[in-house]
């Protein structure tokens, strides 16, 4: 697969690190934009070879001019531009290979979606998903193997980041530039964790708390309550404010209390559900709990992301990241308007109203 990075800061110049130095990604690197000043030592023995282009006009035009071929591309920009530069590239027939998130709005995300008319490949880099602890966990919860799912609490504390983090770029950490805080930065991946493991939520009611920890306009902590249409219900916290945080995911089942950390998963669970304790009046001191703890390694997951696409495949396709945004843009819309938001299908009458809703109330913060 011949690839274009668009999109070179960090995750751009990792990107083309890994691509030169695995041969396994089955990707030739032919074309890039500009490096950003810090990463131009850092990525110029990886693109020596390669041409590059001013921006993503440029590199479009000479691709037009038949300067070069290739056949996709890896877009790591702002948020903001990521709806524009995507549906360039549809125009041109290449598969694209987007970072996270896929927009600022659902509505940008959907038409996204919808101008890739040529059905070509498109995911995003939700490479938490490729974690095998999270992978086992998905199997064991459609297996239903500790019974029923009942709750869900994820603490999500460990993105913690100082004043200077913020500083470094500009685009950084307002409504204008940025398009958010902790949920459009860090948590994506986390929100999409929650509808790739459990469903798309039916219900949320969010807080977040805009500048709690840092000077910045946006929010840097976010607590909200969910349901699911199941009856499920569950909690998500997230902040960039607290050192030492804590990633632990709890897992409430009919049999079992499954609690997952970065890198182990501890189940106690019983011989039967709850339920059947509660009918015949057992109680505590006639019930012991079996412990099972199971280790899991560190995933190299962003490079699992880039193998399977450059053989052909996604860990998460353009329709199945709406769920994360539309979920943050939900919460975003609970926490302005102080109000519980319900989420409804992909391009129903309510889930169109609920994009202008949003629009309107994200407009006035800008």
């Amino acid at each position: 697969m011949r690839i274009a990075i668009i999109g070179m800061g960090n995750m751009g110049a990792k990107y083309a690190k890994y691509i030169k130095e695995d041969s396994s990604f089955n990707m030739t690197l032919v074309a890039v934009t500009r490096p950003k000043r810090d990463k131009e030592l850092f990525v110029s023995e990886y693109i020596k070879d390669v041409l590059v282009y001013d921006n993503d006009k440029e590199l479009f035009k000479a691709f037009d001019n038949k300067e070069f071929e290739i056949d996709s591309v890896i877009v790591a920009t702002p948020h903001y531009s990521h709806k524009d530069i995507v549906i360039e590239a549809f125009k041109r027939n290449l598969n694209v290979l987007c970072e996270k998130p896929a927009g600022v709005f659902l509505k940008d995300a959907r038409i996204m979606n919808e101008a890739n008319t040529n059905i070509l490949l498109y995911g995003l880099v939700f490479h938490q998903r490729t974690y095998s602890i999270y992978q086992y966990l998905y199997k064991i919860i459609k297996e239903e193997k500790y019974g029923k799912l009942k709750r869900v609490n994820y603490i999500t504390t460990d993105w913690f980041r100082t004043n200077d983090y913020y500083k470094k770029d500009s685009w950084r950490s307002t409504y204008k530039t940025d398009g958010g805080g902790t949920l459009l930065n860090q948590c994506p991946h986390s929100l999409d964790l929650l509808c790739f493991l459990f469903g798309m939520p039916s219900k949320v009611m969010a807080f977040c708390n805009e500048g709690k920890y840092h000077d910045i306009e946006v929010e840097d902590e976010v607590s909200s309550y969910l349901e699911w249409d199941n009856g499920v219900t569950g909690i998500f916290i997230a902040s960039t404010g607290e050192n030492p945080g804590i990633n632990r995911m709890e897992v409430t089942t009919s049999r079992a209390q499954i609690t997952v950390y970065k890198e182990y998963i501890e189940i106690k669970y019983n011989e039967f559900d709850s339920e059947y304790y509660i009918k015949n009046n057992i109680d505590n001191s006639k019930i012991t709990p079996m412990v099972e703890r199971i280790d899991f390694k560190y995933d190299s997951s962003q490079k699992e992301v880039l193998r399977m696409f450059g053989n052909n495949r996604v860990i998460c396709n353009g329709k199945e990241a709406l769920m994360s945004l539309y979920l943050s843009n939900a919460m975003y819309l609970s926490s302005f308007k102080k109000k519980i938001v319900n989420i409804y299908p992909i391009s129903s009458k309510e889930e169109l109203d609920f994009e202008l809703e949003f629009f309107d109330e994200f407009n006035k913060r800008i």
